[in-house]
């Protein structure tokens, strides 16, 4: 069975109150808009068509699909009438673009029944019955009609069986009825329901996951999403041997990757294209992104972690460090209080406290390039472009601004000069008697 896949994006996320369009908000880190995308390829479609508004659709999010423009916002049937010239298979499923927990299981079971023309219905739990979804009306089992919750009665109102706006219509049919759309006399806008008057022969397949058809309209509903996906990464980690010490609060990304034996403390966020080794360590309030983490490292904590970096086998990055686009060799550390931006650094090698790798000089970012066996010490400030070779030593508190060679000490910083019973003078003139 050959079917084409129209997902309708074009709305204007009024309701969102954000100048970010409803489709580009982000769920786990990947926009909403991809989450319908993906899904449907993995039904192997080979026309997928996104009807967006112009302004849309070079956002980069739909280069893997055809897009077609709804240039006036004149409702469902008028953007399905949009993507009309591009349809080519003997079925279409249409769905909208903004209900990211759809699966590809629940497309695929539509595209796969039987029947030429079926609709997906969700059944409303008691809590979600005041849900503004059109109802679907059922005769003797079978489908009478859809009617909009704005015209339905209370009777009808009390109908748990929603329509989720995702069908399947032969393609033909769709060709013929569209262009009889009437324009609702109300609103102005063309409905895609309202071709339910011509076609009656459908079926109606139901769904108890109400979740899965949950469409994004307002902040609300996105933070409902996310909840959602959450949890569902969540049990996904925890499941393959993944230890959450307080799951709730950790936040992961779509695209997250964490093998077994690895903890993660309470209130740590990861990002977008994080990777994790068998048994590392997490440690609580931790942020990080961009970064691969080899088997038995420690991160945290407070630590800040972004910028494309990678940690090597029992490396470890302490409390109050952030990194930034710098590689850590095996069993290199920097535990307390430093920045490391654009390094990188061997084997073995203790960055001290309060280390600052001087990237930035206002206009270009320079590389710090640090060997193996190298000690760093505390306060110590090293401006890029330099190079610290291996088994060398930093002295605490210096400023370098020259390469280290292999195996020197290194000391850059003012020679102290004591002042013998000076403190006495200047406690005097304060007044105080010490």
């Amino acid at each position: 069975m050959s079917v084409d896949f129209v997902i309708l994006a074009a709305g204007n996320s009024s309701r969102m109150h954000s100048t970010t369009p409803k489709f580009f908000h982000t769920i786990a880190g990947k926009p909403v808009i991809r989450y319908i995308i993906d899904a449907v390829h993995e039904c192997n479609s080979r026309n997928i068509i996104v009807v967006t508004r112009e302004e849309l659709k070079n956002s980069g999010h739909f280069k893997d699909v055809t897009v077609a423009i709804q240039r006036t916002p004149l409702g469902t049937a008028d953007a399905v009438r949009c993507a009309l010239d591009e349809l080519s298979s003997e079925y279409t499923i249409i769905l909208c673009g903004d209900m990211p927990l759809i699966s590809a299981e629940h497309l695929m079971n539509l595209a796969n029944t039987s029947s030429d023309n079926a609709l997906i219905a969700m059944t409303l739990p008691p809590e979600f019955q005041h849900m503004p979804y059109g109802r679907i009306v059922l005769s003797n089992g079978k489908f009478e009609k859809i009617v909009e919750y704005k015209n339905a009665s209370n009777a009808e109102r009390s109908i748990s069986l929603a329509n989720t706006g995702v069908y399947k219509i032969k393609t033909d049919l769709l060709k013929k009825y569209i262009p009889k759309i009437e324009k609702n006399a109300v609103s102005g806008e063309f409905y895609l329901t309202d071709i339910f008057k011509f076609i009656k022969d459908v079926e109606v397949i139901q769904s108890p996951e109400y979740e899965a058809f949950h469409g994004i309209n307002t902040m609300q509903d996105l933070a409902k999403a996310e909840a959602f996906v959450q949890n569902k990464l969540r049990r996904k980690f925890m499941a393959s041997g993944v230890k959450l010490i307080a799951p709730k609060t950790v936040y992961f990304s779509h695209d997250t990757l964490i093998e077994n034996e690895v903890v993660i403390e309470p209130n740590v966020i990861i990002g977008n294209n994080v990777k994790i080794g068998s048994g590392s360590r997490i440690y609580a309030f931790s942020h990080i992104r961009d970064c691969t983490i080899d088997r038995n490292v420690e991160i945290g904590p407070f630590a800040r972690i972004r910028g494309n970096s990678s940690f090597a086998e029992g490396s470890a990055i302490g409390n109050f460090v952030e990194v930034k686009g710098s590689k850590f060799g095996a069993k290199t550390k920097a535990k307390h209080l430093a920045y490391i931006g654009d390094a990188t650094i061997g084997e073995h090698t203790n960055i001290g406290a309060g280390t600052i790798t001087c990237n930035y000089d206002g206009v270009a970012k320079h590389k710090t390039t640090i060997g193996n066996n190298v000690f760093v010490g505390s306060n110590s400030t090293l401006i890029a472009p330099i190079t610290i070779e291996d088994n060398s030593i930093i002295g605490a508190g210096s400023t370098l601004n020259e390469n280290v060679p292999a195996q020197a000490l290194a000391i850059a910083r003012q020679r102290q000069i004591n002042f013998p019973q000076k403190a006495i003078n200047i406690w005097a003139k304060k007044g105080k008697n010490r």
